[in-house]
């Protein structure tokens, strides 16, 4: 797999059906980038946040945040936020499905980047680590992904996780994570192994409070 390979299945339309999550007030948009580097195989990158932040303490997710004054639009923003947390800029090939988190407050725009020559490196107290995700260890299926089903409001899916170390990334950025195997897999012409299901929440009780168990 090259970078020509990767471009195309970015390109390629979403796996998923076009389902509307709102409820209420529409949510805020957020941006993340999903940073991509070849070494020679494709490397996701993802971030552990710090422990001590307000919102998402502790959790596995992508570079991102909100729009502030002056981002030309959401890719800009995404990318603003990547320079600000791990140091790097890169270059936007495409955009992934937009996912809400679990609170509604916000919906996630995941901008995938390819960072070329630069390495990232931890430059915000935001985040505690910074986690290479191999992607064809997932791809060729000698990394499981891991799957729960769950219900959000009134509908009831799979919702994929991916073990890191000690860490786990799931809820909206798994399913990020996950679109993006799927585009490639399907760009391959290869099957993305079906998760494995199990049992346990890899959230555990962090929703349980009038919230029911669903996506980040």
């Amino acid at each position: 797999m090259n970078e020509s390979v990767l471009r195309r299945a970015v390109s390629r339309s979403s796996p998923f059906p076009t389902r509307s999550w709102q409820h209420g007030a529409p949510p805020l948009p957020a941006a993340v980038c999903v940073p991509v580097v070849f070494d020679p195989e494709p490397i996701v990158f993802a971030v552990l946040r710090s422990a001590e932040l307000r919102d998402h303490a502790g959790e596995v997710g992508f570079p991102g945040g909100k729009p502030e004054e002056g981002d030309e639009d959401l890719a800009a923003t995404a990318l603003r936020e990547l320079h600000e947390e791990v140091g790097v800029t890169g270059e936007v090939i495409g955009s992934l499905t937009t996912v809400p988190v679990i609170t509604g407050r916000f919906v996630i725009h995941p901008f995938v980047t390819l960072l070329g020559d630069a390495r990232p490196s931890i430059r915000s107290p935001e985040i505690a680590a910074l986690l290479p995700i191999p992607l064809a260890s997932y791809l060729r299926g000698e990394a499981t992904i891991h799957a729960v089903s769950t219900e959000w409001k009134g509908v009831t899916f799979n919702t994929p996780h991916f073990h890191l170390g000690e860490s786990v990334l799931y809820g909206a950025s798994a399913f990020i994570l996950y679109e993006l195997l799927l585009r490639i897999a399907a760009e391959l012409a290869i099957e993305l192994p079906t998760p494995t299901l199990v049992s346990e929440y890899p959230w555990g009780d962090r929703y349980a409070h009038g919230r029911g168990h669903s996506s980040r």
